[in-house]
């Protein structure tokens, strides 16, 4: 079982917030006492929460599962099966000229405390971009001013603006209210605040009776009605009450979606294919394989300041090695598929330069693997191991995190195949924090790693890879501390090309992706499902493929406002639904 539920494009390394005291004597007792829901009334979810919740401060650590799109909401949403902007809190954003962009805010809009939500709170929260700690602190860098007209927000940018961070940001920051987080809004507090009950404008307010820090968090629907459902845009959503659990704190996943103790889980559940072939009252967005939509591409990051991983002909006979279908169809019995060679998603296919990876993309080859080390001056040991250049032998350690099952498995196929081409791969599992530890500083050979998740723009991508400069501590992507020039200048070039300038885009991408084949700063090997499987047991109208809910079937981090929130408030009881 492995839970995916953070986002690293919009996470940052602070430390986790200690909540239990503002949570109430009865669920500090670690589960005694807490709240129990009708069973009709409520939805239970499982697979973002991968510890103790670090509270509801979306800049925070381990924050709870909910609190940014439940609780608090953003000025557009994003639906990645379209690709379309969905404007929410903001009824529109323009540019009016090369250096201004203009959000016009939504009226009518209410707090959850039933105070008015408007402009002004929007450039107070905007504004928040001058701490550090939070995600769009270097684009609140590039703006000269921040000013506010009746319900507009005008952006003034001081050079050519940031588009791709800025239309990426306009769906992922959260608004808090103001009049809460005030006299927190410091350096030292941003990061570390714990709000009791969030004050936020979204569907559901935090039901303190019914959460536990180690078990679970609750939330019931807001007793001042939804203002997005009462202005028509979506449906009121049916369940009263939300709980989703800390990952592993109620017993088998598989055990409790068959037996409708639980209605979606958003962890990898091994074998879960045949569960829902087999008619086991469980759905997934695809019936059949790979029966998941893709969420993120797993890559093999060499860590490029050791040894031979610095050269790129060992990189590329690494990549040459590795049978990423045997991974697919073995490991993952066809729930993933094989990533492209350029790493993008399927969301991005239109920007993927096919010429290019027909030329340069490199699949699984063993006999180019060996061939490449020959030519570049590697010699076989009578072990039947490659060695350094000098001599000495060569054995790699791959790190994955513990829990992570579908990647430990993977692990290992990949240090078989590397075996049968004279590579020597160590498999090793550490706890997560380790292993994220390991992978920030540079500590590791070889790790696993899908850190940039589905999102509206490819930079997303091309900055995990390319971003520079390294810092002693790699936060957000570039693990393996790979450094050029150009890969950045033209990474930095499409945050500054807009979004219509399609052609201009085609062709940044198109260069980034050859850099990225022929260099390998990181092999793309699969992608990650976006794990969800649901139970029709007490809910139905979940997401499908063959209906027409299509959207994102999670409760993950990031993704309830790319359509997960349309899931909830689609769903039915399941005597009524479909």
């Amino acid at each position: 079982m492995r839970f995916s539920g953070e986002r690293g494009m919009t996470l940052v390394a602070l430390a986790a917030v200690a909540v239990v005291a503002g949570l109430g004597a009865a669920t500090a007792r670690g589960g005694a006492g807490v709240q129990t829901f009708p069973r009709a009334q409520t939805l239970y979810t499982e697979g973002t929460q991968s510890g103790a919740i670090g509270g509801f401060n979306p800049y925070g650590a381990n924050y709870a599962t909910g609190t940014v799109g439940l609780a608090y909401e953003t000025l557009f949403r994003y639906d990645p099966l379209k690709n379309t902007y969905i404007p929410w809190l903001a009824t529109r954003g323009d540019w009016t000229g090369a250096k201004v962009f203009k959000i016009s805010v939504r009226p009518g809009v209410k707090w959850n405390d039933g105070t008015a939500f408007d402009s002004s709170q929007v450039k107070w929260n905007i504004d928040l971009g001058r701490f550090a700690a939070v995600p769009w602190h270097g684009l609140w860098t590039t703006m000269r001013s921040v000013t506010v007209k009746s319900n507009v927000v005008t952006i003034a940018f001081k050079g050519t603006p940031p588009y791709q961070v800025l239309q990426n940001q306009l769906w992922n920051m959260p608004m808090v209210e103001p009049k809460q987080w005030q006299s927190h809004a410091t350096a030292s507090q941003i990061g570390t605040f714990a709000p009791v009950s969030p004050v936020g404008t979204g569907p559901y307010v935090l039901d303190r009776a019914g959460t536990d820090p180690n078990t679970q968090v609750a939330w019931s629907k807001n007793p001042h009605g939804w203002w997005a459902s009462k202005a028509g845009l979506l449906p009121d959503p049916k369940p009263l009450y939300i709980v989703d659990r800390v990952v592993g704190t109620a017993g088998d996943p598989a055990s409790l979606l068959v037996n409708g103790q639980e209605d979606l889980n958003n962890s990898y559940l091994p074998g879960v294919a045949r569960l829902i072939s087999s008619n086991r009252g469980l759905v997934s967005y695809y019936s059949g394989a790979p029966y998941m939509l893709s969420s993120s591409t797993t890559w093999l990051v060499p860590n490029l300041t050791r040894g031979p991983l610095a050269d790129v002909a060992f990189r590329k006979a690494l990549a040459y090695g590795i049978d990423e279908n045997q991974i697919v169809h073995d490991d993952y019995n066809g729930v993933v598929t094989t990533a492209s060679p350029t790493g993008l998603l399927p969301v991005w296919a239109k920007w993927i330069d096919s010429k290019a990876v027909k030329q340069y993309g490199i699949t699984y080859d063993a006999h180019k693997a060996v061939q490449t080390l020959q030519s570049a001056g590697y010699k076989q040991g009578s072990d039947g191991y490659f060695r350094k250049k000098d001599g000495t032998p060569l054995s790699l350690k791959l790190a994955v995190p513990a829990g992570y099952t579908d990647w430990q498995q993977a692990a290992q196929t990949i240090s078989v195949a590397a075996k049968s081409v004279g590579i020597k791969i160590v498999p090793t599992t550490v706890d997560y924090a380790t292993w994220a530890q390991q992978r920030n500083t540079g500590a590791f050979d070889l790790v696993l790693d899908n850190t940039p998740q589905v999102s509206d723009t490819p930079y997303t991508y091309f900055n995990y890879l390319y971003g520079l400069p390294v810092k002693k501590a790699q936060l957000q992507g570039n693990f393996g501390r790979y450094s050029n020039a150009k890969a950045w200048a033209l990474t930095q070039q499409l945050n500054h090309t807009t979004k219509n300038n399609t052609s201009a885009i085609k062709k940044i991408t198109s260069d980034l992706e050859k850099i990225t084949m022929q260099q390998l700063p990181a092999i793309p090997l699969w992608y990650n499902g976006l794990w969800a499987q649901a139970s029709t047991g007490t809910w139905s109208s979940w997401p499908t493929a063959a209906s027409d809910r299509h959207y994102v079937p999670t409760m993950w981090r990031g993704y309830l406002q790319m359509t997960g929130i349309d899931m909830l408030s689609h769903l039915a009881p399941a005597a009524a639904g479909a």
